[in-house]
Parts: structure tokens; C-alpha cells; sequence
């Protein structure tokens, strides 16, 4: 098995290449592999060369009509990753990103949805994933809304009605989708957003994976709030190291001539 280390993030800006530096910095003591990060405010189209970052290879998501929005992929320079799509959003909010890892197929989203509206925005863009998907799925990114008010609110309540939730739920849930952090931590109270304005915490702040992987995932965790008012989230995917080998199951058909076996299925 070898790992992959996962960590998003709203940034709330990353213009600036002082800040950069810092959280990329952050990242690589954190031996973070792939990067989401939100609220980039990069300019549409013009998001600056991280080459010679150690995270070397980006993908962008600008907006065409804000400077305030923006979502980006990046990849270490030691996890090699080759292309084979990618999907973008006019207005800035998310990235879908299909490649190959180690003869592995993964699709990498990033989602950054409304302050409003985001049980329509989430549930139209589930489907775009479901259509575009392939291989590993892995979602992440700022929903904006607590999925859970009374654990992951410091007020108990959500800005959104509860059957706008529970549609977001089933949503997630008919995709497959497994809250990462809140299914290893099924009590537990943290939060990943303060409001200054409002003065309360919120977990606003995802990583979701596929049912089926949810036991391949460890070290799920929050961390710290030192440049934004997000907390960054992380994770590790335990995953093979190749592809698994095809494998299909044929029934043994001599156990049919067994009086005992023939006499079991009968009564059953």
C-alpha cells in the first residue's frame, strides 16, 4: 500500500506571494501530496506560474466575473500525475480534474459553492461528477452550509432549511459520498470557519470519498487557523501501490452433485 496525503483549504486569497510562500511551506512540512484550495481571487486566466513551487504542477478554475472566487489543484513535485481531463467553471467555483496516479485513475474535485442556494448549486453539480467521474472520486472543498447544525455549529442551527439538508444528504448519500472526517468522528464537535461577524464557528470545510474507501482513509483531521479564517482539513488514502488484478468468481459446479448440498438448497 502507499499513501496520499489530501488537504483542502480556503485560503481567502492568494495573491499575494509572501502568503504563498508561507502556506506552501505549510503544506510541504505537512508532506501534503494534492492540494485544494478555495477562494483563490486570482484574476480570470491569469493565475501567477508556480513552477518552481514544490508543488509544481496547478490547475485552475477562474472566474470570468469575479476577482473573489477561484479554485485550484495542486500536485507535489514527488506524486507523479498525468492528465487526462479537465473541467473548469466560468464562474470560478469548481474543478474537476481526471488523471492517472501510479496506473491509477482519480478524479480530483474541488468545490467552492454560494452563500446562498447551495442546495440547487451542490445537487446540479453532483451530477456534472457523475457524469464526468472515473476511477477514485475524491470531493472536496467549502460547501458553505453544516451538514450536521447541532455538531457542526456553535449556534445549533443551520442559515438553510432543514429539508434543503436533507436533500444535500441524499444527494451525497445516492452519489456514494462519505463525510470523511464526521464518519471517524461521529460526536464529535469542531469547526473549520470562524465568523467574526456573527461571532460563531461553523464546520464549513469537507473532504468526501467513496463509501467503499472510507476504511482506506486515516489521520482525518482539522487543523489550524493561521492564514484565513478557514481551518484546512486533511487526510491520508491508503492505496495500492498498482492496480488490483481483475478477478471473477465461477461457482464449482462438482458441489451440486453433493446429496447433502442438493437436500440444503432444496429446503431452503
Amino acid at each position: 500500500m502507499a499513501e496520499l496525503r489530501l488537504v483542502t483549504y480556503n485560503v481567502r486569497g492568494l495573491k499575494s506571494p509572501i502568503k504563498r510562500n508561507q502556506i506552501f511551506r505549510q503544506f510541504h512540512r505537512d508532506k501534503a501530496q494534492v492540494v485544494f484550495l478555495q477562494e483563490t481571487h486570482y484574476k480570470h486566466n491569469k493565475a501567477p506560474t508556480l513552477s518552481r513551487s514544490t508543488y509544481n504542477l496547478w490547475f485552475h478554475s477562474t472566474s470570468e466575473f469575479s476577482n473573489r472566487l477561484g479554485v485550484s489543484i495542486g500536485v507535489h513535485k514527488n506524486t507523479p500525475f498525468t492528465l487526462k481531463d479537465i473541467k473548469t467553471d466560468p464562474h470560478g467555483r469548481y474543478l474537476f480534474v481526471k488523471g492517472e496516479r501510479e496506473n491509477q485513475t482519480f478524479t480530483l474535485v474541488n468545490l467552492y459553492a454560494p452563500n446562498t442556494g447551495q442546495e440547487k448549486w451542490l445537487l446540479a453539480i453532483l451530477s456534472k461528477i457523475e457524469d464526468f467521474r472515473e476511477g477514485i472520486l475524491i470531493v472536496a472543498g467549502d460547501l458553505n452550509v453544516s451538514l450536521n447544525p447541532i455538531l457542526d455549529s456553535s449556534v445549533g442551527k443551520s442559515a438553510i432549511s432543514k429539508s434543503a439538508l436533507l436533500a444535500i444528504q441524499h444527494g451525497l448519500h445516492s452519489n456514494g459520498l462519505v463525510d470523511a472526517w464526521r464518519a471517524t468522528h461521529p460526536t464529535t464537535k469542531n469547526y473549520t470557519h470562524y465568523s467574526s461577524l456573527h461571532n460563531s464557528y461553523h464546520r464549513l470545510d469537507y473532504i468526501f470519498v467513496p463509501n467503499s474507501f472510507l476504511h482506506l482513509c486515516t489521520d482525518i483531521n482539522i487543523g489550524s487557523m493561521i492564514h484565513s479564517d478557514h481551518f484546512p482539513v486533511s487526510l491520508i488514502l491508503q492505496i495500492h501501490n498498482s492496480a488490483p488484478k481483475a478477478y471473477v468468481w465461477r461457482l464449482n459446479e462438482t458441489i451440486l452433485d453433493n446429496p447433502e448440498v442438493k437436500q440444503t438448497i432444496k429446503k431452503h
